[in-house]
């Protein structure tokens, strides 16, 4: 037996190993709670950083050549491939011993105490529905107002939608088509995408006709913000909330998911021929010839490429000294009230710009639009394995919070959509983490999960004692 053979035997034994016992534990976790954090997380991580580096190794002739990211994976060595496979399993097995860590460091099985919102008083249930739809609609008129303040200056809906195009981009200027004065506009409209769940869990707690109209009217303006948007993932995102809450008791499993998956996959020309027509004016959808092996390398491949080049990243950004976890607030400020504090917006430069500049010089090219930090190498950017492990060690505990809640829950359905928009969340976090991305880009989520602590703060102070 030649050591190539022996090899590929020995990483594919490891590969069936881990496989094996990511399927057995998330099954465990979602035969008794359904598709939790913890569960969400570990499936998504396990496509990113573990599938990807699998089919890399083991699909040769199926390999994607057509991105920058599946370019340089194909220029790695098996071998190195995975030492990066194996790296990634030690973050994932670190946060998984994180959230199963009780407070006395004794490491257990998690098994969260009996204390749900099944107690929670009339009086406080009454308060919190109230407050909740106070909250609601004002996040439904800013955000719809927005949208039309932009709608009316561009010109026209179809210019609207045509927007997310022409303005991606590190080299596009937005102010080529809004004022200035209007671009916190943009921000400010994604929050739209919060109204629909936050509707469907009040029509759920206490139907309305009013509520039911608003739920209808927020859904046909997250639709116009998405297709502006014209990102194929938070559409497919957006959806699946809604898709795994629909029923009250039936449990979803690996092939609801996996189904949901494929036609997500085979939706992605469409949408791109969808969103060509609101930019260009014609809508034909591309006849690639390529088998459903290469097309999952072609999507999936980004973050687990990006981590395997940490490395080369690095000795041109340098670390960053935990700078991104500090910075993201000064992202949010226009540049007109920094200037007050003798501050320039310039001079605060996100991770995912460096990253983008990095590949640039690695590659010899300039790119056209921005490469987002995934959550392995966002993090090893900071201070290298030191605050890899660390930050670890925090999601984990992150995590286990989520799924308290979420267990706080358990038994309340109208509650459920707001966690499973939360935990499917988990995929574009991983995809990019940069902090001042998330809070610029995923406004939503930030204000749904405040939204979801203040109702989890809340039921537990008028619990019945």
């Amino acid at each position: 037996m030649s050591i190539e053979t022996a090899f590929y035997c020995m990483a594919f034994l490891v590969y069936f190993i881990v496989f094996s016992l990511i399927y057995m534990y998330v099954k465990k976790i979602i035969s008794a709670q359904g598709f939790n954090s913890l569960s969400v997380f570990i499936l998504t991580f396990s496509i990113f950083y573990f599938v990807v580096p699998f089919v890399q190794t083991f699909f040769i002739s199926y390999r994607d050549n057509t991105s920058l990211f599946t370019r340089m994976l194909n220029q790695m060595s098996n071998e190195k491939v995975f030492f990066n496979f194996l790296i990634a399993a030690t973050c994932l097995l670190l946060i998984i011993f994180s959230y199963n860590l009780k407070l006395d460091f004794k490491f257990k099985r998690t098994n969260f105490k009996r204390l749900t919102e099944d107690k929670v008083s009339q009086k406080g249930k009454g308060l919190i529905f109230k407050k909740i739809n106070y909250v609601a609609d004002i996040l439904f008129i800013l955000s719809v107002g927005s949208i039309l303040v932009l709608i009316i200056e561009i010109g026209s809906l179809k210019d609207y939608l045509a927007l997310g195009s022409l303005t991606r981009g590190l080299d596009k200027d937005p102010t080529q088509y809004i004022s200035s004065s209007s671009l916190q506009l943009v921000t400010l409209s994604a929050i739209i995408l919060t109204t629909p769940y936050l509707y469907m869990y009040l029509y759920r707690t206490g139907k309305g006709k009013l509520t039911m109209i608003k739920l209808i009217v927020s859904l046909t303006f997250s639709v116009l913000f998405l297709f502006y948007n014209q990102g194929r993932a938070p559409i497919i995102i957006f959806a699946l909330p809604f898709l795994f809450s629909f029923r009250r008791k039936k449990k979803k499993g690996f092939l609801g998911l996996t189904i949901v998956f494929l036609i997500g996959l085979f939706a992605l020309n469409y949408l791109d021929a969808l969103f060509n027509y609101f930019s260009y004016g014609y809508y034909q959808v591309e006849e690639e010839d390529v088998n459903f092996v290469t097309k999952f390398l072609s999507e999936f491949s980004y973050p687990f490429a990006n981590f395997s080049l940490r490395n080369e990243l690095l000795s041109f950004v340098g670390h960053r000294y935990m700078y991104d976890y500090i910075i993201w607030p000064f992202t949010m400020v226009p540049s007109s009230l920094l200037n007050i504090i003798g501050l320039d917006k310039t001079s605060i430069v996100a991770v995912s710009t460096l990253n983008t500049e990095a590949y640039g010089y690695l590659l010899g090219v300039i790119p056209s639009g921005g490469i987002p930090v995934d959550f392995l190498t966002f993090n090893f950017y900071q201070l290298g394995y030191v605050s890899l492990i660390f930050i670890c060690l925090i999601i984990g505990r992150l995590v286990r919070k989520m799924d308290e809640i979420f267990y706080f829950f358990k038994d309340n359905f109208p509650i459920k959509v707001l966690f499973y928009r939360l935990n499917f969340s988990i995929i574009a976090i991983l995809n990019n983490a940069d902090i001042s991305a998330i809070v610029r880009n995923r406004l939503d989520v930030v204000v749904l999960f405040i939204v979801l602590l203040y109702i989890y703060k809340k039921s537990k102070k008028y619990l019945i004692q």
